[in-house]
């Protein structure tokens, strides 16, 4: 007996799911880094949109409302590490900072993600934290094989 866990409308998700994953990771892997390696953030932010994406399962409407909301909000985070940074404040204060911002964004990403998927935002930027982490002290140790990799 065999069933058919394929039905039309799953095949199309897993099709668009499988073409975006492999055009983020594809654009990852042939993105060619300038000199002095400035072209590698490309390359990382490209690993971290697929990640993000796969973790969310963001359907093709929902990305396209998702991810301008997304950038404005790493661009305020950014900033305001930055100026953190610079007026030399505590951890603690940061980490503050930091829960307030996605407190205020999550009315905006909640207008085009469920809270569940919210959620699920929050834990796939910690995990990727932790294997960037994990990443930069296995090179600093010397090991040659990568966790993080850009598929082809």
């Amino acid at each position: 007996l065999m069933i058919n866990i394929f039905t039309p409308m799953r095949s199309t998700k897993l099709i668009i799911t499988v073409c975006l994953s492999a055009f983020l990771l594809g654009t990852a892997s042939y993105a060619q880094p300038p000199e002095r390696g400035g072209g590698k953030g490309e390359a990382l932010e490209s690993l971290r949109v697929a990640f993000i994406s796969r973790q969310l399962e963001l359907s093709p409407e929902e990305a396209q409302k998702f991810w301008p909301v997304y950038n404005k909000y790493q661009t305020d985070l950014q900033k305001m590490a930055r100026e953190h940074r610079e007026k030399g404040g505590t951890e603690l204060e940061l980490e503050e900072k930091v829960l307030n911002l996605r407190k205020q964004y999550k009315g905006e990403f909640t207008k085009t993600i469920s809270e569940q998927k919210f959620d699920k935002l929050l834990k796939a930027e910690r995990t990727w934290g932790d294997m960037l982490r994990k990443e930069l002290q296995r090179r600093r140790e010397g090991n040659d094989r990568p966790l993080l990799r850009q598929r082809n």
